[in-house]
């Protein structure tokens, strides 16, 4: 268990807003706003135009993400240029920006690549994971972005921004069914006015595993190790809910406060050797798998098969005010505890050798304070923040000492 706590006090930032600086901005296009069709984005901890920020920035919006039928992570990362994210569990994603990962398992370890929801760091890989519903835009920033994401954006930062709670009354429900028992639905429900607005989302996605697992299947032979017919590999059991508010007394102050959850019940993924081939089969990569976890998985790996039990509880509470014409202070703060458990042949193959569970748990509280200064010819910021957490990671295996 460590104990970590990480204070940082940015410098004044003074910049000249010269009209020739260049931003290397991508942009999956949304539909028109009343803006004419600006992106807007928060890349410099302050709201501006995509093509003002000098900086390397790509961002996709919700509805564009609606249009395309993307989903989840790795699947947005598909249409953002130098970025994918490998979700080889809900409890391992790996990101990548320009070739460099943030590849650390550790639930203490900051990831090279930062992510954050709404703000918040939550890049503890654990615990990072969310997954996709309801967004106003993801925001990509590429390269190093220590003095605005901390000295752990090595290589760059994501920013999941949810969409906010507005004024007027609106509701959406989707639904749809596929194969593999393929079946996903949601949706929101936003009611409010310009001075105080609600907004309520959700999402449940399944379907069943679309790898083969015959271990403990009575009906064809064997070898059981693990003493359970095992789930079929690399399904889905996912749900999510986010409830947002918006307070705006006046015109210069405002408040959102956002609660979520993130939850996944997922069976086992499908680490298959390509050395031990299942009874019966072989082992080619498109083969059926015999992962057949250990005797001992419910008391010494904390589950009885082979998968992910995973909850993440999530509070952030931002605050706006206008102290003067040009002048804004904004705090961000949030709270973020996760818990995760996830069961895993790591042999890939029928022999009981390699069984690995790993317990992950921890809590996270972070506070931001920013004034930004804002004229015609200089910009001008000045903030710190704090980072706490308290978190723990446990890996435990069984193995069979003669197969060893």
């Amino acid at each position: 268990m460590r104990n970590h706590i990480t204070f940082v006090t940015s410098a004044i930032l003074l910049g000249c807003c010269s009209s020739t600086a260049i931003a290397q901005a991508t942009v999956q296009p949304s539909e028109p706003t009343a803006e004419g069709g600006d992106i807007v984005v928060t890349a410099q901890k302050r709201e501006q135009r995509i093509q003002d920020v000098p900086i390397t920035v790509s961002a996709v919006t919700g509805a564009r993400m609606a249009e395309l039928g993307v989903n989840s992570l790795a699947e947005v990362a598909l249409y953002i240029p130098g970025l994918r994210i490998q979700e080889q569990s809900a409890n391992n994603p790996g990101f990548v920006i320009r070739g460099i990962t943030s590849d650390s398992g550790s639930s203490q370890q900051g990831a090279r690549v930062s992510l954050y929801a709404n703000g918040v760091d939550i890049s503890r890989t654990r615990g990072a994971y969310q997954d996709l519903y309801d967004l106003e835009r993801i925001e990509v920033v590429k390269g190093p972005q220590a003095t605005l994401f901390g000295t752990a954006s090595a290589v760059g930062a994501v920013n999941l921004i949810s969409a906010p709670a507005r004024a007027g009354t609106s509701a959406q429900l989707i639904g749809t069914y596929g194969n593999y028992n393929r079946g996903q639905a949601s949706g929101f429900l936003n009611v409010g006015n310009d001075t105080l607005a609600a907004r309520v989302a959700f999402a449940y996605k399944y379907h069943d595993g679309f790898v083969r697992n015959i271990a403990g299947d009575p009906k064809v032979p064997n070898q059981n190790q693990g003493k359970v017919n095992q789930d079929d590999l690399n399904g889905q059991d996912q749900r999510g809910i986010r409830g947002s508010l918006r307070w705006a007394p006046t015109d210069r102050l405002t408040a959102n406060l956002v609660l979520s959850y993130d939850g996944q019940r997922n069976p086992g993924t499908a680490f298959r050797s390509r050395a031990q081939a299942p009874t019966g089969g072989n082992g080619g990569d498109y083969s059926y798998a015999e992962l057949s976890g250990s005797p001992f998985s419910e008391s010494v790996l904390g589950a009885r098969k082979l998968g992910l039990k995973r909850d993440v509880y999530d509070a952030n509470l931002t605050v706006v005010a206008e102290l003067a014409p040009g002048v804004t202070f904004t705090t961000v703060n949030g709270y973020r505890k996760f818990n995760s458990n996830e069961v895993f042949d790591a042999d890939g193959g029928p022999a009981w050798y390699l069984e690995f569970g790993e317990d992950a748990r921890g809590d996270q509280w972070s506070h931001e304070g920013r004034f930004n200064f804002t004229g015609d010819t200089y910009r001008a910021s000045f903030g710190w923040n704090a980072f706490f957490e308290n978190n723990l990671q446990r890996v435990p295996f069984s193995t069979e000492e003669g197969t060893t």
